[in-house]
């Protein structure tokens, strides 16, 4: 869009462009981190509660899995690429957040750490992005043979 901006005439148009292409959508990456921080809690409390403390092999593939269907979603809410993959970055901080509430309420008993290496977080982000951007694409090129 910078590129587009800087080769028309028309400054009104090159202005609106300008702004539009440095707008991020706060709205969607909130609603993604929101979702994203559910799974990770959510990742943790099944492990405690289910597993005991003992995850399944998998776990992490179902957590990948599950990632790409929630980005495809938050796509079909148009929520973009970017906001959702960086939402997804939010996964991490909701896993710790379990294991604090559950150590808050278990002392001991509870886990010490979420089970999820901390680079793994920037996978669930990749496929969230591509994910969204996918469904965001299948539905504009839907769109265009409609019209």
């Amino acid at each position: 869009m910078q590129n587009e901006a800087s080769s028309v005439n028309d400054q009104k148009w090159a202005a609106q462009t300008r702004l539009a292409a440095g707008r991020f959508g706060w709205r969607g990456a909130g609603l993604s981190a929101a979702v994203f921080a559910a799974l990770g809690m959510g990742m943790v409390l099944l492990t405690q509660f289910f597993w005991l403390h003992d995850a399944p092999a998998g776990l992490w593939p179902g957590v990948m899995l599950g990632s790409g269907v929630l980005g495809a979603l938050l796509g079909l809410r148009w929520v973009g690429p970017l906001e959702a993959g960086a939402g997804a970055l939010a996964f991490l901080p909701g896993a710790w957040l379990g294991v604090v509430v559950l150590q808050a309420v278990l002392g001991d008993a509870a886990p010490r750490d979420p089970g999820v290496a901390d680079q793994g977080v920037t996978v669930l982000a990749v496929i969230a992005a591509c994910a969204a951007g996918s469904v965001q694409s299948w539905a504009a090129l839907r769109r265009s043979r409609t019209v």
